[in-house]
């Protein structure tokens, strides 16, 4: 073999120089793109050992309340009471590749679950709540209690129905979240006019940022039996974010999203689970396979005439129960 002369050394000791300076600077200018384009991947988790909805769901359908939550308390922490604000039904069907939602107004005057009394569905994290409270319970069990009794509240309202799952998030979670995946590209129907200049939205297509996006869905007319208007727009803006993460390509960075913002996000799912569901809107679900119902009602007064509530119309629910069971496959 012939030996390597000194000029031989010199060059391949600058080849490996070379190469160590291109390798940094490529790890360094990567590192710099997803800090300006990508940050959300720099805080992704490892979901390669997810499986799919099949696997890790054992029902091919599948029923999760999904319900927004708020109190008083700025940072919105469980400390306090929650109301909940905003309910919804997700019914998954994994063979069909389709998502049925079904939207329950937070006036819904309903059988409160173990209380044997009847209340606007929004009150009834608080029964449960409370009742822990008066047992000892330290805060963390107090809002586990208050969970279970919303969740099986809107179960016993959809008797038969067999809600599996629930995923909740309050509004400091909400807004953050959306701040953090940039916005929702959406068209305001019509000015919103809030408390603050800040709390108001202008009409015409706009990128809502966070607070944008609250305002947009907890508004309500001064009319107190705007509860299904308010559905209705909610139904709109969801509906719309759904488009426009397909578009965009956002469903993936939710899931590095919740690990961030888990303290907002209250739910008996696991990661895997939560994952699987994510993977399953971003890769398998078309948006024209997503359908929408809410239930309907009269509005009456209680309190003297000061708190409006909505008799749900029984027959109506009855029907939409049905059609979605049909929907579903179940």
């Amino acid at each position: 073999m012939e030996e390597i002369t000194a000029r031989g050394r010199f060059y391949i000791s600058l080849a490996i120089i070379v190469l160590i300076i291109v390798v940094s600077l490529t790890v360094i200018f990567y590192g710099v793109y997803q800090v300006y384009y990508e940050p959300a991947s720099l805080f992704r988790p490892d979901y390669s050992a997810v499986g799919t909805v099949e696997e890790e769901f054992e029902k091919r359908v599948v029923n999760v309340a999904i319900l927004g939550l708020h109190n008083r308390n700025e940072d919105n922490t469980f400390g306090e009471i929650y109301y909940v604000d905003t309910i919804l039904v997700a019914s998954v069907s994994f063979e069909q590749n389709t998502l049925t939602l079904l939207a329950v107004p937070r006036d819904s005057y309903v059988d409160i679950a173990g209380e044997g009394m009847e209340d606007r569905i929004r009150q009834s994290y608080s029964y449960g709540y409370k009742r822990a409270m008066d047992a000892g319970a330290e805060k963390a069990k107090r809002h586990q209690a208050g969970m279970e009794s919303a969740v099986e509240t809107v179960n016993l309202l959809l008797e038969g129905f067999d809600i599996q799952h629930y995923l909740a998030m309050d509004i400091q979670g909400l807004k953050q979240l959306i701040d953090a995946l940039g916005g929702v590209y959406y068209t305001v129907e019509r000015p919103m006019i809030g408390f603050t200049p800040r709390e108001s939205l202008d009409a015409g297509p706009q990128m809502l940022d966070g607070q944008g996006y609250i305002t947009y869905l907890t508004y309500r007319e001064p009319d107190g039996r705007d509860d299904l208007n308010r559905i209705k727009r909610q139904k709109a803006l969801l509906l719309a974010t759904f488009d426009y993460f397909q578009e965009m390509g956002l469903f993936r960075y939710l899931i590095p999203a919740y690990s961030t913002y888990r303290e907002h996000i209250h739910t008996d799912m696991s990661f895997n689970q939560i994952a699987a569901l994510t993977l399953f809107a971003a890769e398998r679900l078309e948006a024209d396979a997503i359908s929408d119902y809410s239930l309907q009602g009269d509005y009456f007064t209680t309190d003297g005439g000061q708190t409006y509530c909505l008799r749900l119309d029984e027959e109506s629910l009855k029907e939409i129960l049905e059609i979605i069971a049909g929907k579903s496959g179940e």
